[in-house]
């Protein structure tokens, strides 16, 4: 089984922290950074190249849109999970750029993305509340 390395980037340093100490046992994952700074956290993350990147944001509120681009950018292929601790809330994000050149590109996207659509990509997972 292949070590998921994992990167924390939130405002709110107890929420990364916390989040950092609730990974830190578990098999498989290890968590290779930690920043509340967003513009040292995306410098980190295209350095370190995570698999995945856990961004906490305002509570409530899922991440920007140019968060997750932004993290895209740094680091291709990695997933990013919006981390909405105010009401329970996982957003999943799997980058998938394609060069579109033609009217055929944007169609052709447009099908697999129908095609190919899962649970796991862009999709909010909703947690019980204990």
């Amino acid at each position: 089984m292949r070590t998921r390395r994992i990167f924390i980037l939130s405002p709110h340093t107890l929420l990364a922290r916390g989040v950092e100490r609730l990974l830190h046992d578990q098999r498989g994952l290890r968590v290779v950074g930690t920043e509340t700074d967003s513009r040292q956290g995306m410098k980190q993350i295209g350095l370190l190249r995570p698999d995945v990147v856990i961004l906490g944001n305002e509570i409530g509120a899922p991440p920007s849109l140019a968060a997750v681009s932004a993290v895209f950018e740094a680091s291709p292929g990695t997933v990013v999970i919006g981390l909405c601790a105010g009401n329970n809330l996982l957003h999943v994000y799997q980058d998938n750029q394609i060069k579109v050149a033609r009217l055929e590109d944007l169609i052709e996207a447009i099908r697999q993305a129908g095609a190919t659509r899962t649970r796991s990509k862009e999709t909010a997972i909703k947690t019980e509340r204990r």
